[in-house]
């Protein structure tokens, strides 16, 4: 049981001094939300923490409460523990930062991505849950139990609140259960509303971004049958715009928009980096994380992700024809 194994895992935090916290690159709304939330619920009981993110908090999350206190890489080399939020594998927190973690004497993986790649002697891990804010709130919960100290504020409430927005869609995907919405509604009465969050994070676009929506729906293509629609930016539209892959958050969920689309691709090219591609599946109809893991990424069935060696071309031509591969298997 899940209950059980939370209590297991705060009763281990109640005896330690130090945590290093971290999620995956190329962040989303629920790691870094989630990995905050844990974040301040550990500093309220005394706890020394140190939450990393090796490729920073993007622009559109910096108004998180306790944003600034992420740091891009350790400044210590030993802990007491370390927790993992919303990762997949621990290989997605980053190759530099995978032998700190693989050090620590207690490791616990809080996600609600269930694969191959779970890890941890303690697996918070449940992957009927609509995002990892849901099960760091029950985590929190359990700490206020054990510490006998109320702990969620508001500051957290807004943490969580980003995690579940973010990775529900705003409530619009099929993944939101009655204990996603129990939730919301007490980090609501906690000071969380979801509309100023909405729009901080769905609003509040930088021209380039809007600048490259356009040119990735310019590019747009679709398989004959439909089924499977992408697009691509190269580093040649980041360097016209003066943009960063911050601001092709949100461009992945216009293609899958597309009627009759049942995988949507969005491929970037990375000045001076690799590939990076998000895929977005059809609920009932496709499991994208299948397709991410034959490029050795993850995420799961409806959103997923990897990052592959460039050419761009070449990476498009492969991961497409995985996607049509995959569809034509069902």
């Amino acid at each position: 049981m899940i209950a059980d194994v939370i209590r297991e895992t705060v009763a281990v935090l109640s005896r330690i001094r130090s945590v290093v916290l971290a999620s995956h690159v190329n962040p989303d709304g629920d790691a870094v939300g989630s990995l905050l939330a844990l974040t301040h619920a550990l500093n309220q009981i005394g706890m020394a923490t140190q939450p990393i993110l090796v490729d920073g908090v993007p622009e559109i999350y910096c108004w998180i409460p306790g944003a600034e206190l992420i740091q891009t890489e350790p400044t210590q080399s030993q802990f007491d523990a370390g927790v993992v939020c919303d990762a997949g594998a621990l290989i997605r927190i980053g190759t530099s930062l995978v032998p700190l973690f693989e050090s620590v004497p207690i490791l616990i993986d809080i996600d609600h991505h269930v694969a191959d790649g779970t890890f941890g002697a303690y697996q918070i891990v449940d992957a009927k849950r609509a995002s990892t804010a849901e099960l760091v709130y029950d985590v929190i919960l359990e700490m206020e139990r054990a510490f006998g100290k109320s702990l969620l504020n508001a500051d957290i409430a807004q943490c969580l609140m980003v995690g579940i927005i973010t990775d529900t869609g705003s409530f619009k995907y099929p993944n939101v259960t009655p204990q996603t919405l129990a939730i919301a509604a007490k980090l609501t009465e906690l000071g969380a509303h979801p509309a100023p969050i909405n729009e901080r994070i769905y609003e509040n676009r930088s021209y380039a971004n809007v600048k490259l929506l356009g040119r990735a729906l310019e590019a747009l293509q679709r398989s004959d049958d439909g089924r499977v629609a992408w697009s691509s930016i190269s580093a040649q539209d980041f360097a016209e715009f003066g943009a960063t892959d911050e601001e092709t958050e949100g461009i992945v969920s216009q293609i899958r928009a597309v009627r009759g689309v049942d995988v949507a691709i969005f491929f970037r090219e990375i000045p001076g980096g690799k590939v990076r591609i998000s895929l977005r599946g059809r609920d009932g109809v496709s499991d994208v994380n299948k397709i991410a893991n034959v490029f050795g990424g993850g995420g799961h069935r409806l959103a997923a992700g990897c990052s592959l060696e460039p050419p761009l071309g070449s990476v498009v031509v492969a991961v497409v024809a995985e996607a049509k591969r995959q569809l034509e298997s069902l």
